[in-house]
């Protein structure tokens, strides 16, 4: 059994000294092929690709599993007289232990047992004949029983087939990628790599994306040039890992519709690229994005934006080639005067209580004091420009945008920037016109 972590080796007949923690491939096996060898324990790392060997049997005086829960664990060996501490995933550090008390006990005790191992172990006796395990080394050849050195690595690039790790991905992976090679499915082997920061997933056929994604702690996320089209839910930003680690999303070229309002929740996006799709509209609710500092919507079908946009903060912001109007005699004059509405229907019970909460001015941006689906009807809700939420929009009125607090922005020759206003009442859109 293999278990890829980092180690610390201390010799405790050294005082002092520095202690840094190596990435370490951490084996456990026979020896050699021949039967009079016995179980071993093996650690290879980058600097000691053939790896430091240490009997099993009679030779571990303690394993200390009391930080287990934090995955560290320490095995103290007799000879030589090393101490390995080991930092790891606590679930695959687990199966480890699992396997070795195995060995120390010869096979007789429940492999449940080992989850719930005590601070200290004083185990002595013979290993079990029946326990299959690997051979550490092929004959005179000092091989470890991972044959490639890409295992200790933290960046794979994948841009064909036969580049497709067969046998999984290396644990400490901080960065991916895999591009060019028509992937349909999101490979589920991705969310058990706890140390990836950069997913590059570019130029695939992807479809869907797995919820659990929004477990992982992404900074960068690229998904540039799939058929993300049909996705409708985007649930994977609603979870809280990657909501306060996302910090640059590339959705471009994967002919969505509209922009995604799931992505309001990615509160620390810095930059956002969904350039070259199908937009039209840009959800109002953007601007609760605070630190968003990019923001690329080249190459779309956008003919206005949300006057909340002047509320935010933007570096740059780049809207070339939409379908913004050339001037002002082409701009049309949407008004819905209030009489002139269609039949609407009933107020929800949600939006009954996001109303409450508006006239009893109840704090709502502190989380916990309202409920979720509350908050969602307050976030997503048009505002007004006097700042109030519009539940039930009764004047529409398309004109253009003031002022926008933008450092750089990109647009076509002769082209305004139109903004998409909203109204709470007629009074507001007499008084604001």
């Amino acid at each position: 059994m293999k278990l890829i972590c980092e180690t610390c080796t201390i010799n405790r007949n050294v005082t002092g000294g520095k202690r840094a923690f190596l990435k370490t491939i951490l084996a456990i096996g026979k020896g050699s092929e021949r039967k009079s060898d016995g179980t071993k324990i093996m650690l290879i790392t980058s600097s000691n690709k053939s790896g430091t060997q240490y009997n099993v049997p009679k030779n571990i005086s303690k394993i200390f599993t009391r930080f287990l829960d934090e995955g560290k664990v320490t095995i103290s060996f007799v000879m030589p007289e090393h101490d390995v501490q080991i930092k790891s995933d606590k679930v695959q550090l687990t199966a480890f232990l699992k396997v070795l008390k195995l060995v120390l006990t010869g096979g007789t005790q429940p492999a449940t047992e080992a989850s719930q191992a005590p601070t200290t172990t004083n185990p002595f006796a013979p290993s079990s004949a029946s326990l299959r395990l690997p051979c550490l080394t092929v004959g005179k050849k000092k091989s470890s029983i991972l044959d490639s050195p890409s295992v200790l690595s933290t960046k794979c690039v994948v841009t064909s087939r036969k580049d497709y790790p067969a046998k999984g991905f290396s644990r400490l992976l901080v960065s991916l990628q895999i591009s060019d090679i028509k992937l349909t499915r999101f490979d589920s082997q991705i969310l058990l790599l706890q140390k990836l920061r950069s997913l590059n997933l570019s130029r695939n056929c992807i479809r869907s994306l797995p919820r659990a994604l929004g477990q992982m702690r992404l900074c960068e996320l690229d998904l540039s040039g799939n058929s993300l089209a049909d996705e409708t839910s985007w649930d994977w930003l609603l979870e809280p890992n990657v909501q306060s680690s996302l910090q640059q999303l590339n959705i471009s070229d994967n002919g969505l519709p509209f922009l995604p309002v799931n992505v309001i929740y990615a509160r620390s996006l810095v930059t956002l690229t969904a350039e070259n799709n199908h937009i039209r509209k840009l959800p109002f609710a953007l601007w609760t994005m605070s630190r968003l500092r990019i923001l690329s919507l080249a190459k779309n079908r956008i003919d206005a934006v949300p006057e909340t946009l002047a509320r935010m903060k933007l570096d740059r912001l780049d809207l070339s080639e939409n379908e913004l109007h050339c001037n002002e005699a082409t701009v049309p004059d949407l008004r819905l005067a209030a009489s002139d509405s269609p039949h609407r229907q009933p107020s929800s019970m949600f939006e009954l209580a996001a109303r409450t909460v508006i006239r009893k001015k109840i704090p709502y941006t502190f989380p916990g004091l309202i409920p979720f689906t509350v908050l969602e009807v307050l976030r997503r809700a048009p505002l007004c420009s006097c700042g109030q939420p519009c539940f039930e929009s009764k004047v529409f009125l398309r004109t253009k945008v003031i002022t926008l607090n933008c450092s750089y922005m990109v647009l076509n020759a002769n082209q305004q920037l139109m903004a998409d206003c909203v109204y709470c009442s007629e009074k507001c859109s007499r008084k604001l016109c």
